[in-house]
């Protein structure tokens, strides 16, 4: 039992110190997501808290087609994914996956905030149901792909630079591929809870509490 649990942590925390780093960014970019909407202009709040209007509307007359929602949800996050992995294989993408990841961070902050802003306390209770389980799917995923596709990118700097060939970049491609596969399971877990599970329990909030 201990030895598939070290091994799990393994898979998860492969380099402390990097995940450390990834976690710092997804936080920093939730905060400045949250704090984005403050400094925006009155007619850009205005903006916001029409379509929360709209939005909370049409939950609650059923006007969301809940196949669309979740096929949007999936097409967005697989490509996400893929351009993060496909990036991590680039010495450039470091820059890039790490903006990637900040992004989705800033995304789910000023998705709260943006709740917050429209009803209050009780928009925040809307927008824990609206962001909170997919978003902790998100985060995992984003520290998965986020420490993998950086560590990727030394390894590959590395070897072609350093020429370090006790790098064994068969077997980590291999643990990469993994990772890959792991975010697209959890990717389309996310997207059958944002396009299902999620309209019915903001339906059930907003009758009980907006």
């Amino acid at each position: 039992m201990n030895k598939k649990l070290n091994r799990g942590l393994a898979i998860i925390m492969p380099d402390k110190r990097i995940n450390t780093f990834v976690l710092f960014i997804i936080i920093l970019g939730i905060i400045s997501g949250s704090i984005f909407l403050v400094v925006l202009k009155e007619t850009d709040k205005n903006i916001v808290i029409d379509r929360i209007n709209t939005f909370f509307s049409n939950i609650n007359t059923n006007n969301i087609n809940n196949l669309v929602a979740f096929k949007n949800a999936l097409i967005e996050n697989i490509i996400f994914i893929l351009l993060i992995w496909i990036l991590g294989m680039s010495i450039i993408g470091i820059i890039v996956n790490v903006f990637l990841i900040y992004l989705k961070g800033f995304i789910i902050g000023f998705s709260l905030s943006s709740f917050f802003l429209v009803y209050g306390y009780k928009g925040l209770l809307a927008g824990f149901i609206y962001a909170f389980p997919t978003s902790i799917i998100y985060i995992l995923i984003c520290l998965l792909l986020g420490v993998y596709s950086i560590l990727f990118t030394l390894n590959l700097f590395n070897l072609i630079f350093n020429k370090d060939r006790s790098l064994d970049m068969k077997r980590f491609i291999k643990k990469y591929v993994l990772i890959l596969i792991i975010s697209l399971v959890l990717v389309l877990v996310s997207s059958l809870t944002e396009g299902f599970l999620v309209p019915s329990l903001l339906k059930v909030v907003i009758k009980l509490f907006i």
